[in-house]
């Protein structure tokens, strides 16, 4: 709008120039007829407009070059004010007009118009088709449908002409996680919720700022839709790069089964340093202890491990190279016999592959905003700060302590397919807790410590994840905690600290 407005002033001084000049040459002079500013303004419009009534023409060879030059400009001059008129209706006008008369929608605004952004719009168009998306002109016109506006505008802009932050959310997912995080933080301090595409998350964050993570996305997506299934024991990972990593992390963490099931994960080319990043992890499940799963790091190429590759329950081909996965798919295929399940991580659904980990399965409200992953983790540290001496509430909790509490929300539906002896569950519903938490009843008197023991194994599992150790004395800064022992050596207060864990599933069918 600003652009188009100092086009036109600009446009407007030099046609007022023109007039003064004009009438400089002719004022005055002998024989003129155009004597005055108003008789300039009649001569200008009639030559450009090519009417040419010939009652006002100069007589003076300088007024005559300048109606040579309205005479010149006449088509031009209208065939641009006609474009900018249509370019100010359709790119402004028309835009800022949906957007006041939309305020009762929900408004999803995109820093940058991106393959990412485009995904999420469409995604978020499927969900809510009501909704409107704004997004910036002058860039990649990806994003398509009905929702979808265009205009220049600013934070403060669109709060103002919204009336008010509520219902409004902006988006920052370029491909510069720093730019990302300074655009985001400036934008915060306008009030407006804000998403923005970051790896690194950063503690103590405003409260209307949330931050999201690819990578977290898709792992936390392909163990949701793919989950363990109880005669899966034997894990195969090939490539351990950023990809690779992010799926190992969140299975490890999510993955806590009751004692006597335990996992064997097998990872190939750890290109991302995952063992010298997790030490702690790594010295605990390394050695195969009874009891836990074990971890195994193998430097020899993958295509020497014959045997391992038969007797796999799973395979899971995640480079961070797409190409490469599409490739080692085909060679497995033609070369390696196998019963066990092959997934590929592949940027877009291929028939007859088993893949993940796609633009359109990442890219998704539930992923990206985490309301309901948020919304759980936040009544769950509500619920605990409730039997607690020196509660903490969600937006004082540092990152770490958030990711604890949303962990420990992620691991509730392995419970709920525990209890219901249902391994399909993807979904947590209130009717799923209820039933859950009634099935856990039946069983604590029986099965108490074999329940604590594997919420023990769990939380310590996320903890020893960031390389957190046993100490008598807990100090948050060195990462030591005196509970990092085995369960059996708990007393008998902290081991109802994991009954609670158990409790949740009811709680959460009353407040859900």
């Amino acid at each position: 709008m600003k652009i188009h407005l100092k086009r036109i002033l600009a446009a407007l001084a030099i046609y007022f120039v023109l007039l003064l000049l004009l009438l400089a040459a002719e004022g005055g002079r002998p024989g003129a007829s155009i004597r005055t500013f108003g008789e300039a303004v009649w001569f200008s419009l009639i030559t450009m407009t090519t009417v040419g009534y010939g009652d006002l023409s100069p007589v003076t060879p300088a007024g005559r070059v300048i109606g040579v030059v309205f005479a010149l400009c006449s088509i031009g001059i209208l065939t641009a004010l006609i474009g900018l008129g249509i370019r100010l209706l359709s790119g402004e006008f028309i835009p800022r007009m949906r957007l006041r008369r939309g305020k009762t929608k929900r408004w999803y605004a995109f820093h940058e118009e991106n393959e990412d952004a485009a995904a999420l719009a469409k995604a978020l168009q499927k969900e809510d088709p009501d909704c409107l998306l704004i997004f910036p002109v002058g860039g990649r016109k990806l994003a398509i449908g009905p929702a979808v506006l265009r205009l220049d505008w600013t934070h403060s802009e669109l709060i103002r002409l919204r009336g008010g932050t509520q219902g409004l959310r902006i988006f920052f997912l370029g491909q510069k996680d720093w730019e990302n995080v300074s655009v985001a933080l400036a934008a915060c301090e306008c009030g407006a919720a804000c998403v923005c595409k970051s790896e690194a998350p950063i503690d103590r964050l405003p409260g209307n700022m949330e931050f999201f993570s690819p990578l977290e996305a898709m792992s936390r997506s392909y163990w949701k839709n793919h989950p363990l299934r109880s005669d899966e024991r034997c894990i195969v990972l090939l490539g351990c790069g950023a990809t690779g990593s992010a799926l190992l992390e969140r299975a490890l963490i999510t993955n806590v089964f009751e004692s006597g099931r335990n996992t064997e994960y097998h990872v190939f080319d750890d290109t991302a340093g995952f063992a010298a990043l997790h030490p702690e992890t790594v010295s605990v499940l390394s050695a195969g202890k009874t009891g836990e799963d074990a971890l195994v790091f193998h430097t020899e190429n993958w295509a020497w491990a014959r045997e391992l590759l038969q007797r796999a329950d799973r395979i899971l081909v995640a480079y961070d190279d797409e190409e490469l996965n599409f490739k080692i798919w085909e060679e497995l295929q033609t070369w390696f016999g196998s019963a066990a399940a092959l997934h590929v991580r592949l940027p877009e659904r291929v028939p007859g592959i088993e893949s993940f980990g796609g633009r359109d399965e990442i890219m998704r409200p539930e992923f990206v905003i985490k309301d309901e992953i948020n919304r759980r983790a936040r009544l769950m540290n509500d619920i605990y700060n409730e039997g607690s001496g020196s509660p903490t509430p969600w937006e004082e909790l540092d990152a770490f302590l958030r990711q604890s509490n949303i962990a420990a929300a992620d691991h509730l539906i392995v419970k709920a397919r525990y209890l219901l002896q249902d391994e399909t569950l993807t979904e947590l519903s209130r009717a799923d807790c209820a039933r859950a938490y009634a099935r856990y009843r039946e069983l604590r008197a029986d099965r108490a410590d074999l329940l604590q023991e594997m919420e023990h194994r769990r939380w310590m599992r996320f903890y020893q994840m960031f390389n957190w150790k046993y100490d008598p004395v807990r100090n948050d800064g060195k990462r030591r905690h005196p509970m990092l022992v085995p369960y059996k050596e708990l007393g008998e207060s902290e081991r109802k600290k994991d009954a609670f864990a158990w409790e949740m599933l009811g709680r959460l069918s009353e407040r859900e």
